[in-house]
């Protein structure tokens, strides 16, 4: 069987980079799918990203960082990895929605003795397709004022995930409320991506799920004066074949304009954006729109025929089997028996909170 890989071309930013805004585009990944003959199916991606990098950071404060993410299709959900200059092993928190197609996440606080960190943002489309940007750098100033996106109240516990079979008891780099978790196997898109080396996996790492159907678009890094077609990176695998065992073909075809067959509804393939519609308990029509996060809150907006509940806002949803809770800020909480797929199901909560029955759809 003839195995090709090609080399990951990244162009890192050295610490002279002033303030720019730096658009790095992922619309020129490519996804490899590798068969046994050899052959090669070559699909692309059409997501982009858009960061703004800071100057610099002062330790012992949290730190939000933004990122713009933009796909056509639509967006599943996005992450932002992350470690201390040093250290071996990424870790990530999760990015919620921050307006229009912009999304946040929050690191925890430095410790004094850490002089710079590493970052990168992973988004994962409606295709199933995993892209990421290139590595940024953030350097401690401490001489400065404490800017105003570290302006974070060091209050509660930060989550923080790995997909390593086994999570350190610290986080070295960071001084701060921090537990650290690992992400089963369906969710553990990091290694899709290739931030891992396969001898950091192990045997236990291998994909399920929504990750071994996933496909790694690479990544592009654009120059302040435009997009680059030379920084090409083609670091396509199939899922499964990120780790250990082979190359295999696994996931979509390379038909059907990109898009991802419908799956298993799962608190990881429901995750992303959908439109909803049907009737109260009292018949009258309501819809709205909705994104699920992977940290298990979501953002909505509703209107009903009388307007009776119409506005916007976020909540917390669990699916847990066939049962769907979601609360909402605005209206009652929803909780019923859910049917359907990652492309299409229906809830009726008559089984539940007796809220109606209502249609989600990408």
């Amino acid at each position: 069987m003839c195995k090709k890989m090609l080399k990951n071309l990244i162009y890192n930013l050295n610490r002279s980079t002033k303030r720019v805004s730096f658009s790095f585009a992922i619309m020129l990944g490519l996804s490899m799918i590798i068969q046994a003959t050899g052959a090669g199916t070559l699909r692309a991606a059409d997501t982009a990203m858009k960061h703004t990098p800071p100057d610099y950071f002062v330790s012992e404060h949290r730190m939000q960082l933004d990122v713009d993410v933009r796909d056509p299709g639509g967006i599943n959900l996005v992450r932002l990895y992350f470690k201390a200059a040093g250290e071996a092993d990424l870790v990530f928190v999760p990015m919620s929605p921050a307006g229009s197609n912009k999304y946040a996440g929050i690191l925890p606080a430095p410790s004094a003795t850490t002089a710079q960190i590493e970052y990168l943002f992973l988004a994962v489309n409606a295709a199933n397709q995993v892209v990421r940007s290139q590595t940024f750098y953030i350097y401690k100033d401490d001489a400065q004022k404490k800017p105003a996106w570290q302006d974070i109240p060091k209050d509660g516990e930060i989550r923080v995930s790995m997909e390593l079979d086994k999570a350190p008891t610290e986080l070295r780099g960071f001084s701060d409320n921090v537990a650290i978790d690992v992400v089963e196997s369906g969710v553990r898109f990091g290694v899709v991506a290739l931030l891992y080396d396969a001898s950091q996996t192990g045997s236990g790492a291998g994909l399920s799920g929504s990750a071994a159907s996933a496909t790694s678009a690479g990544s592009i890094t654009a120059e302040t004066a435009g997009f680059s077609t030379t920084t090409m990176i083609v670091a396509g695998v199939v899922g499964a074949a990120a780790v250990g065992g082979g190359i295999a073909a696994a996931g979509g075809s390379s038909g059907g304009g990109g898009k991802s067959a419908a799956e298993e509804l799962t608190s990881t393939t429901i995750l992303g954006s959908w439109k909803f519609s049907g009737n109260r308990r009292d018949g009258v029509r309501r819809s709205g729109t909705i994104d699920f996060n992977e940290n298990g809150t979501h953002t909505y907006t509703v209107k009903d025929a009388d307007g009776q509940s119409d506005g916007s806002g976020s909540g917390n949803w669990s699916l847990s089997g066939t049962t769907l809770t979601i609360t909402f800020q605005t209206i009652s909480t929803w909780n019923g028996t859910v049917s359907g797929d990652s492309k299409k199901f229906t809830i009726d909560t008559t089984t539940g909170t007796n809220h109606g029955v209502y249609t989600f759809t990408r």
